[in-house]
């Protein structure tokens, strides 16, 4: 049998990253995949910044739906994004996200285990 779940129906949670909030769209004890981790749609609101966090074991994949910024990494790197931006976080790669758009940013992310 298949699932369906209209995303209006989700419940909107904090994030463990301090600030802003996210939507599970798919958690792993929704599917039967022993690689998939979640699949979620993220709300940065203006101004704010995810801090620097890692997935352990966890490769994350952003996609940028709305709003500009800049991503950095714990080495230093930096990149500017905006909508339809695509990132890969390889497992253990310590990030943080900053919105420096006027609007609350939103975001998919995919994690998927890879050990």
């Amino acid at each position: 049998m298949f699932s369906k779940k209209n995303i209006k129906d989700i419940i909107i949670e904090q994030t463990p990253h301090n600030s802003g909030s996210r939507k599970m769209l798919v958690s792993k004890e929704e599917i039967t995949s022993k690689c998939f981790e979640a699949f979620t749609y993220g709300y940065l609101p203006l101004k704010e910044k995810w801090i620097m966090h890692k997935h352990e074991n966890i490769v994350e994949i952003c996609l940028v739906i709305k709003g500009s910024g800049v991503i950095k990494d714990s080495e230093g790197n930096t990149e500017k994004f905006e909508s339809g931006d695509r990132f890969i976080f390889p497992s253990n790669t310590e990030h943080e996200i900053q919105n420096w758009s006027e609007d609350t940013a939103e975001f998919y992310f995919f994690r998927i285990q890879d050990k």
